[in-house]
This record gives C-alpha cells, structure tokens and sequence, in this order.
C-alpha cells in the first residue's frame, strides 16, 4: 500500500507540472469536496475514506447472500431443488438498481460541482488559459471521476457475488462470464443514470434563465433522490413481473432501466428469456442516444454557463416581499411565546428551505417515507382485495405513522448541519445564552412540520373510509406519538437550529442506526398492530392509548431531565472526551 500510494505522489508531481492536468486535478478534487467553503462544519473526509464508504454497503449486501447461496445449509434445511442461475435474477436485478440509485443520489448531491463556480471563473479567466482547454481538463476530471465511484460501489459485490451464483454449479470460465457480464451491467447502470441526469440538468441550464433554474433546482433533485429510492423499492416486484408469458410482457418493464442492463447481462451468457433479450437490445440504443445527448448538452451549456457567469448573481434578488399563507400574528399568538421563539422560528423554516444541504437530506428521509408507506398502502390494498375492510388494517394504519417517524428522524439529523457559520456571530452576540427556549422551539418547527399534514390529509382521508370516529381517534395516536417522539429526540437541545458547528456523527454511529432502525420497527409495526388490535373492539378504546402515550411520555420526559445538567446554549459542540474525568474539585473547564 505504501508504495502505490508512493507512485501515484510521484505521477501526481509529474503531471502537476503541466498546467493542463493541474486543471484536470483541481476539477476532481472540488467534485469530491463539493466546492464548499472551510469551516462550515460539515465531516471532512479525505478520497480513501469516502470511497472507502461508498464500498461498504455492497460487501454487506453480497454476505447476506451467503445464506440463500449455500448449499450447506441448504442440504440442512431439506435440501430443495435449486437453480442458482433462476434464483439469482431478483438479486442480479437489486444490485442493478443499486448501483443506479445509489450513482442518482450522490449525482444529485454533487451535480453543482459538475460546472465552474464564480470561484473557477474570477481565477481561471484573467490567466491565458483557452477555454477549450478548461472544458477539456473539467470533462476528463468529471469522466474519470464517475468512472472511479461506479467501479468503487460495485467493485465488491461484482466479483463475490458472481462466484456466489456459480460455486455450485458452473465452472470457472462460467465464473469469469458471469462476473464479466454482471460487472458490465452495473457499469452500464450507473453511467446511464450519471449521463441521463447529466443530460437534463445540461439541458435545464442552457435552456432556463439562471434564476429560475435556481429555483427549480432543489425540487429536481429531491424529485430524483425520491425517484431513486422508488426505483430501488421495486425488486420486489420484479419476479412477478417477469413471470407473466411472453406474449404479455408488462409494460412496466420497458420504463425500469435496471431490466435493459438486466437483460443484456443475462444474454451475455445465455440466460435470457425472449423478454430480457428484447430489453437488452433497447438499452444498449438507449444508452448510445443518453450518451451522445449528454455529450451535446455539455458542450452547448458549458459554454453558454461560463460566459453567462458575470452577469450572473449568486442571491436572487426579490422585486416583492414573500407572500405568508398564514400572518405573524397568527403564530405569535397561538405558537410563538417568547422573542426568542419567534425570532429563531422564521430563521430555522428560512434556512431549512433556501440552503441546499439540508432540504436534500431532509428530502431524502421524506422520500424513504413516502417509499416505505407506499410499500405498506400497497400491501394494505393486496391483503384487502381492492375493497375497504370494516377497520383498517395495520397497513393502512401504519402509513401516517411511517411518515412522521422518518420526517422527524430527518429534521433532528439537519438540525444539527450549520446552514452558514460564519454568520452565527449575530446569534452568538444578541441571544441570552443562559435565558433560552432552543428545545421547546426545535419541538414546535419539528410538530409544526408533521401536524398540519396529518390534520389535512389523513382526517379526511381516513373519515372518508372509516368514519370521523376512527380518523380522529387514529390521527389522535398518531399526533401523541409524534409528540413524544419529538420530545424524545431533542431532549437537551441546546442549539439555536442550524447554527452549531460540530457535525451531527458520533464516535457512536452503528449503534445510533441501530436504534433508530428499532424505534422505526416498534414506532410504525408494532404501534400500527396494537392500533388495530383495539379497532376491533371499539374504536373509542384508541383513546385510552393516547392517554397512556401521554403518560408514558410525561413519565419517561421526569426521569431522563437532571438538575445537574448544563442548559446553556452552544454555538459549537465539543466531541466527547477521551477520559472523562470526575471533576471532583468542581472547578470549572478552562477555556
């Protein structure tokens, strides 16, 4: 390892030289760092450790696998006939979508860095470089670095799980054609969704004035980490989809770019049915069309954006005030108490709305919920045979509960990102860090996020189907719930939202997924099944739940709150110490 990491420093200094790759160099490593200003806050990670991450979940998925490939435990389970060619098409196709979806979502996160900031264009324009030869150092920088994280991600799973398919029954050769018709089909997967995402935001770009293409930003890429994870949802189906006759081959299939690669795959080893083989045969005319449209669009808008640069403004100018669906006054009067609280409300719903950041990440949680309770509805529809039951089912039940969960996992987990700290000195210098509301004011834009929803949509929706008395009954669990799970979550907030400049990741971080991958089982399953469990005795016994959440929540909120404890506000917190020391002296820290 030292010595490759030798040669490459030393082929790294010898193409420095040249003014050329040093452009090359300088567009790679703002795609890996985002472009962003230092100190913001965010976790650093140098290029071995994100790659290093991004390789994780394919190794972990692949050894899940050990369990349906082995023929051992197979052999102790009764030994059931069994095609690994015929079993492994779902997985083949989970890793296909993988592979696209997880390319989608960081291409989505890191399409700004795919063209010149203002930055590149104050330096780069005065020096007598062509503009030709900026284009070319930032297309090979953009190239090499899509094709480093496809083979990245897939790099692990490409080579176990081809030997998973074949350890039985195949020989080596049908090893070394499957791994090589596998690794194609996840390559070409992930180049198609970085080209075709590519393709439309080059689009978006050259055809859009600047300003609204700002704007329309944020909401297309949320729209495509949702798509994503949707497309990711959908190897369930599969199966079935491809189980129908030839003759009736779902439609579905042609609109799931998965099943091309799939497809041409499966026909490079002689596993295809005449429908993979058809769709084979159009993903590779699809793929040659998205490449050679992307290519055009970069051209077109690379050169019409770095000239449009300094007419170009980084802030949209407002020639009017925003409109307020509710007054002030309303909030003040019916949520808002204190100054601080209605200070730092407007603040934490402006921020979590203008900074790009935080609206993605919170619109990734919103998308797994919106996946996750499309699942649990469409579930609910099968297990009920398309009409309504008398009570519904915990399906059914569970979709508000799946929504709120993740929506507030979410704004916890954004809460803590700083949205812009070198600006925190004007909250540093007016707020009263020993006088504050930060945990009550983080609790009131979390509910304020999730109630109005559950209060719109689901009452009406839920009356309409089951009655008023089962809909208020219901969304009463459900509003309890989430304020628990809300006062649970930010107990000891002691942060003005956004503004705090340690990163939300602990020396803890397995086992915090673990926790909040049990409280989304105990929150949504088992809550959803006690609901309905009491439905069908009386839908009035719902609110005997509400009162003993309340109770439980009141009682859990008493013990966990110490009168030792610091109620300070922070501006930057402090990872744990190392050695914790007893302090018995009880001197305070020195700074």
């Amino acid at each position: 390892m030292k010595r490759l990491r030798r040669r490459w420093q030393e082929l790294r200094d010898r193409l420095m030289l040249d003014p050329f790759w040093r452009l090359v160099f300088h567009f790679g490593e703002r795609l890996f760092s985002g472009g962003g200003e230092a100190g913001e806050g965010e976790l650093s990670l140098g290029i071995g450790a994100v790659l290093a991450l991004l390789a994780t979940p394919g190794l972990f998925i692949t050894v899940l696998l050990f369990d349906k490939y082995s023929s051992t435990l197979r052999f102790l389970r009764g030994g059931a006939p069994f095609d690994p060619y015929a079993q492994s098409l779902p997985d083949q196709y989970f890793y296909f979508s993988f592979s696209m979806a997880i390319t989608g979502v960081v291409t989505a996160l890191k399409w700004d860095s795919i063209f010149p900031t203002r930055r590149d264009y104050m330096n780069l324009a005065p020096l007598p470089v062509r503009t030709r030869n900026i284009f070319l150092a930032n297309f090979i920088a953009i190239v090499t670095i899509a094709v480093l994280f496809v083979v990245d991600v897939n790099a692990v799973s490409s080579l176990l799980f081809p030997y998973l398919a074949t350890m039985e029954k195949g020989t080596f050769y049908d090893f070394l054609g499957f791994l090589g018709s596998h690794a194609l089909g996840v390559l070409l997967c992930s180049m198609f969704i970085f080209l075709a995402l590519f393709a439309v935001v080059g689009t978006l770009m050259a055809v859009l004035p600047h300003q609204l293409f700002r704007r329309l930003s944020l909401y297309l890429r949320v729209i495509v980490v949702i798509a994503m994870l949707a497309l990711l949802c959908t190897s369930g189906a599969l199966p079935r989809l491809l189980a129908e006759p030839s003759g009736m081959r779902s439609p579905v299939l042609d609109w799931l770019p998965p099943v091309w690669f799939l497809g041409l795959a499966r026909s490079l080893i002689g596993r295809a049915g005449p429908q993979l083989a058809q769709l084979g045969a159009l993903g590779i005319r699809i793929m040659a069309v998205t490449a050679v449209l992307a290519a055009a669009v970069y051209i077109l808008s690379y050169y019409r954006y770095f000239i449009r640069i300094p007419e170009t403004l980084d802030i949209a100018v407002r020639s009017r005030a925003p409109r307020k669906l509710v007054p002030d006054w309303f909030w003040d009067r019916l949520l808002l108490r204190t100054p601080f609280e209605r200070a730092c409300y407007g603040f934490a719903l402006k921020a979590l709305a203008r900074n790009e950041r935080q609206s993605l990440l919170l619109g990734g949680f919103l998308g797994l919920g919106l996946v996750l309770a499309s699942l649990s509805l469409a579930s609910g529809v099968a297990r009920a045979g398309g009409h309504a039951p008398a009570v519904p089912s915990p399906e059914f039940l569970a979709v508000p509960l799946i929504l709120g969960y993740l929506v507030i996992c979410g704004l916890r987990f954004v809460f803590a990102l700083p949205a812009e700290l070198a600006a925190n000195w004007a909250a540093q210098v007016i707020v009263d860090r020993s006088r504050h509301h930060a945990e009550r004011l983080a609790r009131k834009v979390t509910l304020s996020l999730v109630w109005p929803w559950v209060l719109l949509v689901g009452v009406p929706v839920y009356a309409y189907f089951w009655g008023w008395m089962v809909a208020l009954a219901h969304l009463a669990v459900v509003m309890s719930l989430t304020y628990c799970l809300a006062d649970w979550l930010l107990r000891d907030f002691r942060k003005i939202p956004f503004t705090c400049a340690y990163s939300p990741l602990k020396h803890n971080a397995t086992g915090t997924v673990m926790a909040y991958a049990f409280g989304y089982i105990l929150f949504t399953v088992t809550i959803a099944e006690w609901e309905h469990a009491l439905l069908l005795r009386r839908p009035w016994h719902l609110w005997f739940m509400v009162v003993g959440i309340l109770v439980a929540g009141g009682v859990l909120t008493r013990f966990r709150r110490g009168e030792l404890d610091p109620k300070d506000l922070v501006f930057e917190e402090r990872p744990m110490p190392a050695v914790e020391l007893l302090n018995l002296t009880g001197r305070l820290p020195q700074e």
